[in-house]
């Protein structure tokens, strides 16, 4: 991204946040909880929070999370492929195991990976996503490093008797998509049932072309959400659900016998990712809120093998199966209008299960969280405290401070610190001729400055961030293994404007990043220095239309920053009709100008390929 993109883009922000830019709309109030554990709005949270809606998920029509999460300020991604393959999140910069990931409040991730598979988290079975930037270790502990992202899945209880939906679509690449729901109840209870299922022959994941590597590499999903919610009484309710999302996907890779000598092949990975959650939230006080969870979350994969020469022998797939389950205790103590208490205790249980042989397969967490929210009128404050005791590495304990400002009505200053941990993962540890067992928990200090306005006309924020992580593991494609080096030092800027023009919506967003190794000044691979987003929509009467711009700097592919790849800027487009109040029809058309781009490079062939123009056409009927 050259010096006249960033300037078309800063020039965006500039006028966006001028007196003349004036609304059509009043700006309406989000609530978010993420940040917390407590519900509060975003304009009055301690913290840069994005927030999408569901009518921003049905306006963009992301073909995936991955997708939908990129338009937020300060997150990235890297994929190698097409839609099945692979993906790196990268948040202010921050390791993919550094952003802690959960659905509806219960933390989800492969505990070999340390990372959660985002490939099975489809976007239509997703209610609303909650990102909140800057360490939260705090109130979460382990992975929370560079943020938190809650996915809330879809619940339609909103309706009496019942109501089904309908949406099937077609599209590029022989993409075929269907989800179906079910949903309804009374005052009481509310029930739902959402069933998805998607298939594509996808594209070829990597440049190279020989043997049976120049293939396709298709992707095939089938997911089922149901949940169910209750009110015993004014002051209890319980609320359950239960999601499962299982894929196969292609990749190019090569396989091995015993004897470790290589045979064609043509691979493929079968996936699970499933989580359960049980809640009750109970009053024994007007102003105490009693909230009491168990959930488990899973992560399966087994990688298995096509066309294989028949002359191999002892050729046989990976299986990885790893369980997290979390109990968690949380005490919410008002105290008079404008002082809040939480008090809470968690208990979480990894286990891992694999052909492989690891050294350690199982290992647990307790952890205890106290935080004081108080609002002073024109100074707001927060202090949180959290100490976790891991069975393999012992007691940490973890700190957060933040104190907002109302310089006038519409505009707020506030500044932070706050303290991170992440313990290596199974793989970091244990992984066959990869891992390193003597590896140490990371660490992290990061401090803030945030001014942020909320106006008539809409929104804008500009925060400054410094990240120093210690004993940062990370991947060394030198040597093939992890590497635990002194530090990084992560810092960055962002900018974010959000209003209405002539009733247009318009979202735009810059991130200016510098990731560098502490003790080299060598920048931290594939990450980009600057991107920004541009998102503009517009309805009326039965027509919606949308457009975005994705604009990606230069980064490097290896950790020596020699293998430089080349920036990129994608454009994407919607158009919406609303036959009636029943059917709505949509056309979604991403990267239109067919922009070929590379965001990683594999090792044995060549490079990640870009996925290029696609087409999606769907229509959604809700009988009313």
């Amino acid at each position: 991204m050259n010096k006249m993109t960033l300037a078309a883009v800063g020039s965006i922000f500039t006028f966006a946040t001028s007196p003349l830019f004036a609304a059509d709309e009043s700006h309406i109030e989000t609530t978010v909880v993420t940040a917390t554990r407590t519900e509060q709005s975003v304009a009055d949270i301690l913290a840069p929070v994005t927030v999408f809606e569901r009518a921003d998920i049905e306006r963009i029509q992301p073909a995936d999370l991955q997708e939908l999460l990129s338009r937020a300020v300060g997150v990235s991604f890297v994929r190698n492929g097409g839609r099945s393959a692979a993906t790196s999140l990268f948040l202010r910069g921050n390791q993919s195991n550094h952003t802690l990931v959960m659905i509806d409040g219960v933390r989800i991730g492969s505990a070999t990976l340390g990372s959660p598979s985002l490939t099975n988290l489809p976007p239509e079975l997703i209610e609303r996503v909650e990102i909140v930037r800057g360490s939260r270790s705090s109130l979460y502990g382990s992975e929370a490093i560079g943020g938190v992202i809650n996915i809330i899945t879809r619940k339609y209880h909103d309706s009496e008797g019942l109501q089904p939906m309908l949406q099937v679509g077609a599209g590029t690449q022989g993409t075929r998509k269907i989800v179906a729901a079910v949903s309804g109840g009374n005052e009481q209870t509310q029930a739902n049932i959402s069933v998805l299922s998607e298939e594509t022959d996808g594209v070829d994941n990597t440049s190279s072309k020989a043997g049976v590597s120049g293939d396709k590499d298709g992707f095939e999903q089938t997911a089922i959400n149901v949940s169910v919610s209750h009110k015993i009484s004014d002051r209890a309710k319980i609320f359950a659900f239960y999601q499962t999302s299982q894929t196969e996907s292609d990749y190019d890779g090569s396989c091995y016998d015993s004897a470790f000598t290589a045979f064609e092949c043509s691979p493929y990975t079968e996936g699970e990712v499933s989580v359960a959650n049980i809640r009750g939230q109970f009053r024994p006080l007007s102003n105490w809120l009693l909230t009491l969870s168990a959930g488990e979350s899973a992560d399966k994969s087994t990688i298995d093998y096509r066309y294989i020469d028949p002359a191999a022998s002892g050729i046989s797939g990976d299986t990885f199966d790893t369980k997290r389950r979390i109990y968690n205790l949380q005490n919410d103590l008002m105290l008079g209008a404008h002082h809040v208490i939480t008090v809470g205790a968690e208990r979480t249980l990894d286990h891992v299960e694999s052909n492989l042989s690891y050294g350690e397969v199982s290992r647990g967490n307790k952890a205890g969280y106290i935080q004081w929210q108080g609002d002073y009128g024109v100074v707001d404050t927060l202090i949180g405290f959290r100490k976790d005791d891991n069975d393999q590495f012992g007691k940490n304990e973890t700190k957060n401070l933040s104190m907002g400002f109302d310089i006038s009505a519409e505009i707020k200053i506030i500044g932070s610190y706050g303290e991170g941990y992440n313990a290596p993962t199974f793989n970091d540890l244990y992984y066959p001729f990869y891992g390193v067992p003597t590896l140490n928990p990371e660490t992290s200090e990061n401090i803030e400055l945030e001014l942020r306005g909320n106006q008539r006309w809409g929104s804008w924020a500009i925060s400054r961030f410094e990240n120093d992580v210690d004993k940062l593991i990370q991947y060394n494609p030198a040597t093939f293994g992890p590497d635990q080096i002194e530090g990084a030092e992560i810092k960055g800027w962002e900018f974010s404007v959000s209003s209405t023009i002539q009733h247009w919506s318009i979202d735009a967003n810059v991130t200016l990043l510098d990731a560098t190794d502490a003790n080299t000044g060598l920048e931290l691979r594939r990450r980009a220095d600057k991107q920004a987003n541009l998102d503009v929509a517009r309805e009326w009467q039965h027509w919606g239309v949308s457009g975005s711009l994705r604009l990606v700097s230069s980064r490097y592919e290896d950790t020596a920053n020699t293998d430089e790849l080349s920036g990129y800027g994608l454009v994407d487009s919607t158009v919406l009709y609303r036959v009636n109040e029943q059917v709505k029809l949509q056309l979604a058309l991403k990267n239109i100008f067919d922009k070929e781009y590379v965001s990683a490079r594999s090792f044995s062939f060549g490079d990640y390929v870009s996925i290029g123009r696609e087409a999606m056409f769907s229509i959604t009927y809700t009988p009313k």
